[in-house]
């Protein structure tokens, strides 16, 4: 990445969206998904916890956090003109050169690419220019892990560890000159808070688990996907989850090229893909009362979008996320559904588990352009024990 007219540019989050995977593991038992979806579940967690204002300052100078412009999510700023087919001459070599010369078609520039200072996409553009001449950048963040984001405290004679499983290039970049930029890790560090308890104190710790294990809540969150194929027009999903229930999910569409590893595509441009029906039941009970039933070409679809404010149990609180109902159809469509009797998923209590098959049925207003990825963030409530020989134990 060279210059103000490097063609490469890394997407929102970068911090986070260099890795597929954390894996974590204690005393050998790995308690993450291994699901392949970190960087959603950081950025939807950046996106719907945190204020503006927040994201804007602490969140830019830690992950390179800039907000994508809606409806132009996709734009590297790259103008078609700038490539095109020119035929070149290739000489033979040898006794027969003649013989062998032909000529050969490729993509050539026409003119130095200003990339992307014509792109729509103020968020892009931002994020280009703090990377220019590839400067180094300090990047500090708390990680998106469910242990992490607990306050009671492990025990000594844990043994903890945690592997970072990278991204390649064409997920966490975008460029449309055929080949992109990489970001290299230069040093790596883990700012980990330790806690030396007195002796009093430890030898109380010892003596309780003598007769019974430290238990440590989680709040745990899997990001699951699953296919609509291109020329659906609906796609019902039985299976995503099977046994213990969510207690509360968030829903959105990308394109699987996007999420597959794209250069042109932005990863988390979830659009509206022009659904008109969006049903969530858990052992046949509509979870929301009745289906979503958007209309976005239309403009009606306020009761999608006000189920990020219930389903954050934000609803007409002084609160919002950094989604506007304008934005909301054009690169932001999330619904989120609380699953919880008292409709209080946010709150730090544990909720009755509830078991069962979770169904999902979208239907869309026309054919599907391209095939889909159906993203579902889901969370449960969950336990994590160690006993006094350092065992751990996990109800999931």
């Amino acid at each position: 990445m060279t210059g103000n007219h490097s063609t490469s540019t890394p997407i929102n989050n970068i911090l986070h969206s260099l890795f597929t995977e954390i894996d974590v593991s204690i005393n050998g038992k790995i308690i993450t998904p291994g699901t392949d979806t970190y960087p959603y579940k950081a950025y939807l967690e950046k996106l719907l916890s945190y204020k503006p204002r927040t994201l804007e300052t602490q969140m830019r100078a830690c992950t390179l956090w800039e907000k994508d412009t809606p409806g132009h999510m996709d734009e590297v700023g790259l103008d078609a003109a700038v490539f095109a087919p020119v035929e070149l001459d290739v000489e033979g070599v040898g006794a027969l050169a003649e013989d062998n010369a032909h000529t050969v078609t490729i993509d050539a520039p026409l003119g130095e690419a200003v990339i992307p200072e014509h792109s729509r996409n103020l968020g892009l553009r931002k994020r280009h220019q703090a990377v220019a001449d590839s400067v180094r950048k300090v990047l500090i963040d708390r990680l998106h892990i469910d242990l992490f984001e607990q306050e009671k405290f492990i025990p000594n004679g844990v043994d903890l560890r945690l592997r970072f499983n990278r991204a390649k290039p064409q997920f966490y970049m975008m460029t449309a000159a055929g080949s992109s930029g990489k970001v290299v890790i230069l040093n790596m560090l883990l700012w980990v808070r330790k806690v030396k308890p007195t002796p009093t104190v430890l030898n109380a710790i010892n003596q309780r688990l003598n007769s019974e294990t430290a238990k440590y809540p989680l709040r745990r969150v899997e990001v699951k996907t699953f296919t609509i194929p291109a020329g659906t027009q609906s796609k019902i999903s039985d299976h995503l989850f099977q046994g213990q229930m969510p207690k509360r999910i968030v829903l959105g569409f990308v394109e699987n090229a996007a999420f597959n590893g794209d250069n042109l595509k932005n990863p988390f441009h979830f659009k509206n893909e022009r659904v008109k029906k969006l049903e969530v039941s858990i052992n046949g009970e509509t979870m929301s009362t009745r289906p979503y039933e958007p209309d976005f070409q239309g403009g009606l679809y306020l009761r999608s979008y006000l189920s990020l404010y219930q389903g954050l149990g934000k609803l007409g609180e002084d609160w919002a996320p950094d989604i506007t109902l304008e934005e909301y159809k054009t690169g932001y469509t999330l619904w989120c559904i609380d699953f919880t009797k008292d409709q209080e998923a946010q709150l730090n209590k544990f909720h009755l588990i509830e078991t069962g098959n979770l169904r999902i049925e979208v239907q869309f207003g026309q054919n599907v352009q391209h095939t889909l990825n159906c993203l579902v963030y889901a969370e449960f409530d969950n336990l994590l024990e160690i006993n006094k020989q350092r065992e751990v134990n996990i109800d999931y």
